[in-house]
């Protein structure tokens, strides 16, 4: 019963993240690259306020935000070193 849950969601992430054999394309790659950007990955999910010390309520919002980005990646199964070489298209590459 678990593992038929898990599977169908498994399969739910892959059809709306519609995963290519080669990484993703398209709407999907520019998806991912926002999350990536928004839940600042790969940095540590540290934030400072302006006097230098650690801000542990923003801390935790970015650390929720990467959990996030986390488990879609999970699912669908993207290779790490793709995932991390997206990045959000400029003007300038279209």
């Amino acid at each position: 019963m678990i593992g038929s849950r898990l599977l169908r969601r498994k399969h739910a992430y892959a059809r709306l993240f519609r995963m290519q054999t080669d990484g993703p394309s398209g709407d999907v790659r520019a998806v991912l690259a926002d999350l990536k950007r928004f839940a600042r990955l790969p940095d540590a999910p540290i934030v400072r306020a302006a006097n230098g010390q650690v801000d542990p309520i923003a801390s935790a919002v970015l650390a929720g935000r990467q959990e996030v980005v986390n488990r879609i990646l999970a699912h669908v199964h993207i290779d790490e070193r793709a995932y991390f070489n997206l990045r959000e298209e400029t003007e300038d590459d279209r």
